[in-house]
């Protein structure tokens, strides 16, 4: 009971710190390459958690691989897009909420995997939510810039690691499951640095220490936070509180990357968010709740 009162609060941090690694990723990516940034980010923090997850070791079977090697396959996916997208032209702002977009895209791909067919309300968010992707990212001759479209993109992947980092986290210790999702990512970026050879020419202390802070506290703490939540907590409900990310992201991205936020850009955050939102809301009980609306009136 103690568990399950902690998860929706725990995942409320997991957003809050994942909201202020846009801004530093951003800081990083413009010294090191984005397969370099990700590559000993995912290092630093799959060190960690092999120290601190090493005595539960024995719990390991080959469910353990076979779930953690998914979730870190579509981990990789998700982050490396999102990078890359940071690397060319999107702002850490711009970024938070495009990235978030993976929200809307979870009840499709539980369709997919539980054969439950989403609902219209489910079908209204991705209209909205492109909508206000549209409004955020199109530029005069309705063209969006090259970051804005990977970072969109990388909301598939994202959406497929919640869908599976929530059914992998079932029966299963999430330390153990969120080590080796880490470690698989780790692999897969090492093998991009060295495919593109996206080893850095020059290093600062601050590209080093933003690297230091996204394995240490967005991706260590962060992900272990992550899967712990979504132990104890429905995907539709966490991918909800998740998505406040994009809020924080924001914020972060106004106060440390002094980003101005023109009324065009607050409309379109404005209609994604209630996308989002929207999206991990019980179509019955928005239809309640507009029934008791109707008959007071």
């Amino acid at each position: 009971m103690v568990m399950k009162k902690m998860a929706k609060p725990i995942l409320f941090l997991t957003a809050l710190i994942w909201g202020s690694t846009f801004t530093v990723a951003k800081f990083a990516t413009e010294v090191f390459s984005a397969a370099f940034t990700n590559a000993m980010r995912f290092t630093v923090a799959t060190c960690i958690l092999v120290l601190v997850s090493y005595p539960l070791r024995k719990q390991l079977d080959k469910s353990y691989f076979i779930h953690g090697g998914l979730m870190g396959i579509t981990l990789f996916g998700s982050y490396m897009m999102q990078t890359v997208g940071l690397t060319w032209d999107t702002s850490p702002g711009k970024s938070a909420f495009l990235s978030t977009t993976y929200c809307v895209l979870v009840p499709f791909l539980y369709w997919i995997v539980t054969k439950e067919k989403p609902k219209a309300l489910h079908l209204f968010c991705v209209f909205l939510c492109v909508s206000g992707v549209g409004v955020l990212s199109l530029q005069g001759g309705l063209g969006m810039t090259s970051g804005d479209i990977m970072t969109v993109l990388s909301g598939i992947p994202g959406a497929a690691n919640i869908v599976v980092s929530s059914i992998g986290c079932r029966d299963r210790h999430p330390l153990l499951l969120t080590t080796i999702e880490l470690g698989v990512v780790m692999v897969l970026c090492w093998a991009m640095v060295i495919l593109t050879g996206g080893f850095p020419e020059t290093v600062t202390v601050s590209a080093v220490g933003g690297v230091i802070y996204l394995g240490v506290f967005a991706t260590a703490l962060g992900l272990f936070l992550q899967s712990f939540g979504l132990k104890y907590t429905p995907a539709s409900i966490g991918g909800m509180i998740l998505s406040l990310e994009a809020v924080f992201g924001v914020i972060c991205s106004i106060i440390l990357y002094k980003e101005t936020v023109t009324a065009r850009m607050t409309i379109g955050f404005a209609i994604i968010f209630a996308a989002i939102l929207l999206s991990q809301t019980e179509p019955e009980k928005v239809k309640d709740w507009f029934q008791k609306k109707i008959k007071k009136n």
